[in-house]
């Protein structure tokens, strides 16, 4: 199948983390999932359980044997869903390079990605990409941002899409929301990425 028959078959996805046998962030999962169900067909739409997803996947059996960090990427429309299951590493995310982009929409977690491949072009020798919008701060392509200020971290107040990790952080009252315009990013001690593969830790 070609990448784009992918994108029509399954326009929507969740990445989720397993960690030791763990599902991490499983309700902020399927709450957004159920919400995007519902905002990309414009209609009620009987969604799937994702824990009974996961849980009867051989391919995660099988792996979680061996690994202690597993990604699940399900690939879903309004009727069905594909699981992929890897391996995973976490990475750290050290320099950013700031690109303009005035016209992204990202809202829901497309499958169809492919402007972020477009933007990543211009990260240069750095780690990864902030992309800029009208002027603010949202997100990097893999996540969102958090930016810290003597102890405290923020996060933009309009991100390109709401991670399940962003949504835990603020639930929890860890971090604030702040408009963040492009000359204000030199202003912050940190910079860190997050999403469900790479959460937040005060300590690294």
């Amino acid at each position: 199948m070609c990448r784009i028959g992918i994108f029509m078959d399954y326009p929507l996805f969740e990445t989720v983390a397993v960690e030791r046998g763990e599902i991490l962030n499983l309700d902020y999962h399927q709450t957004r999932y159920e919400q995007a169900l519902h905002q990309y067909y414009g209609r009620k739409v009987l969604p799937f359980n994702l824990q009974e997803i996961l849980q009867k996947s051989t391919a995660l059996l099988t792996l979680k044997r061996s690994e202690p960090l597993i990604r699940c990427r399900i690939d879903y429309n309004d009727q069905d869903y594909r699981l992929q299951c890897f391996a995973y590493q976490r990475k750290v995310f050290r320099s950013f390079q700031p690109v303009i982009c005035d016209h992204i929409d990202y809202g829901l977690k497309f499958s169809d990605r492919r402007i972020f491949a477009e933007l990543l072009r211009q990260k240069g020798k750095h780690d990864e990409i902030i992309i800029i919008k009208q002027g603010l701060v949202t997100d990097c392509t893999i996540g969102n941002l958090l930016f810290r200020k003597n102890q405290q971290w923020f996060t933009p107040e309009a991100p390109l899409l709401n991670g399940t990790q962003r949504a835990k952080l603020l639930a929890e009252k860890r971090i604030q929301t702040l408009n963040i315009k492009r000359q204000d990013i030199a202003q912050f001690d940190e910079i860190r990425l997050i999403n469900a593969m790479n959460p937040f830790s005060e300590s690294l």
